[in-house]
Formats: C-alpha cells, sequence, structure tokens
C-alpha cells in the first residue's frame, strides 16, 4: 500500500489531467448515445402498439419479435471477442427492461407523433455530437500530445511530411528499435511517459497497373503489371495514467494512416476508431 502511494505521489501530473479529459470526453459520449436509444426504444414501442392496433394482434408478438432483435444485436459482437460480447450484451439487457416498461406505458394518442418527432431530434443530437466530439478531440491531441507532421496527416495545403516520418522508420527490420524510434518522434516530449504507441500493424494493398512503353519510336500496346498501391497503418495509442512503471493503461485512440495519401496533394484524412 505505501508503494501504491509513493507512485501516486511521483507520477506526472499530467497523466492525471489526460485521463480526466478521455473520461469526461468517453462519459459526454455516454451521455448522449443513451439518450439516444432510450427514445429510440419509446419511439419503436409506440410504432409497435400502433402496427398492432392495425393488424388487429396483440402487441406482445412484436414486442418479442423486438426482443429477439436487440438480443440478436449483441451475440452478433461475438466475433469481435467475449469482452466485446459481454458489454454489449449488458446494453442488450438494459434496451430489453427499458422497452419493456415503455410497452406498457400508456400513451396518449396525440403523444406519439411528438414522441418520435423526439426520438428523430434525439438521434441526430447524437450523430452531431459524436462528430463534434470526435473533432474536438483531434484538435487537442494533435495540438498538445501527437506529432501530426510526423504522422504524415495533413491538409490539402500543408508541406509534405518530413524527410524522417512513421512511413520511413516503420520499415525497420528491428521490432523493438522500431518502436523505440516512432514513439520517440510521434508523441511530443512531454507526454512521452504517459503515452506510447503499443500496437503498429501495416496493411498492403497490391493491384493491377498498366503503363506504356516506347517501342521503335511508336506507342506501345497497354501492358499490366502488379504493384503495391498503397499500405494502411494502423497505430494504437494508450495512456499510463501513473506512469510507465505501472502497468496500468487505456486507449487513447486508433488511427488507420495511408502511406498514399501522406505524399499526395490530397492530404490524408485521419479514420479515427474507438472501439
Amino acid at each position: 500500500m505505501k508503494e501504491l502511494f509513493r507512485i501516486l505521489r511521483e507520477s506526472d501530473k499530467l497523466g492525471y489531467k489526460l485521463s480526466a479529459i478521455c473520461g469526461v470526453n468517453w462519459l459526454l459520449g455516454q451521455v448522449f448515445k443513451w439518450q439516444s436509444l432510450v427514445f429510440e426504444m419509446i419511439a419503436c414501442a409506440i410504432l409497435i402498439k400502433k402496427i398492432s392496433a392495425i393488424l388487429e394482434i396483440s402487441s406482445n408478438y412484436l414486442g418479442f419479435l423486438m426482443v429477439i432483435f436487440i438480443l440478436a444485436v449483441s451475440f452478433s459482437k461475438l466475433r469481435f471477442g467475449v469482452e466485446r460480447f459481454i458489454y454489449s450484451f449488458s446494453e442488450g439487457i438494459v434496451l430489453v427492461l427499458i422497452f419493456s416498461i415503455v410497452v406498457d406505458f400508456p400513451f396518449q394518442e396525440n403523444e406519439s407523433s411528438l414522441w418520435i418527432l423526439m426520438a428523430l431530434i434525439s438521434i441526430g443530437i447524437c450523430q452531431f455530437m459524436k462528430w463534434f466530439q470526435a473533432k474536438l478531440f483531434q484538435r487537442y491531441l494533435f495540438k498538445n500530445i501527437l506529432n501530426k507532421a510526423y504522422l504524415g496527416i495533413r491538409k490539402l495545403k500543408d508541406e509534405l511530411p518530413p524527410k524522417i516520418n512513421l512511413f520511413t522508420e516503420a520499415a525497420e527490420s528491428d521490432a523493438n528499435q522500431r518502436m523505440v524510434m516512432i514513439n520517440k518522434h510521434a508523441i511530443k516530449e512531454t507526454y512521452q511517459g504517459i503515452v506510447e504507441l503499443s500496437f503498429l500493424n501495416v496493411e498492403r494493398f497490391t493491384g493491377i497497373a498498366y503503363c506504356r512503353e516506347a517501342w521503335n519510336g511508336v506507342e506501345a500496346p497497354l501492358k499490366k503489371r502488379f504493384s503495391d498501391v498503397d499500405e494502411m497503418y494502423h497505430l494504437v495509442f494508450r495512456v499510463y495514467p501513473f506512469g510507465k512503471r505501472m502497468d496500468l493503461s487505456f486507449k487513447l485512440i486508433r488511427l488507420d494512416l495511408s502511406r498514399r495519401k501522406a505524399f499526395t496533394v490530397e492530404g490524408v484524412k485521419v479514420s479515427l476508431v474507438n472501439n
């Protein structure tokens, strides 16, 4: 216990600050997500009641199908791993409980349209906040923590990546040396004690290319050959709130970066993945 308190006292306060920012960002996302889901369940319950009345059947039949659908979505997450399934299944159980309560609630006839409209508005708010949060979080990360130029993340008019960049250093054959170099340059010095590039996966895309070669002064016919079209770099950064001495961390962000786009005038858009 004394050792734990000593580590807490000696830990970089930036770790606490970054953890708090990530926690608030996650919490806000959950609030807007769940308010949208609650209104969706209300809208679904109202629609099921209306459809059941039109078909002159009990709403229990369609309600049961709705419950099966919600749980089936959870089981579809099994392919992503047990942890993802447990989280999705728990979420599904909560949605089923909300739906079960709402479907038995005596809504007034003139309230139906209002609740459906509110559900549509809540979905719109959720999608907007998801986009806005991602933009705001990216702005904070690339301004304070990650080296945007080194990673090849650029806009249309930005300069090409510097000579020392992610794509050249990722070619290092020694895995340990490769990750050490990338961590040194991808993360700003202030945060190198608490942020780490923990995983780096590379995908290579090979396709068909056509070219012409001069042939006795006459334009030759098209020749087909295979060539590497692009490489995708999948980077996962993690945060160590108490420093890297303690093996306690959480995912900060995952970036999917294209080598081809990083070196073209089109620039590169960041694919932000928090799953």
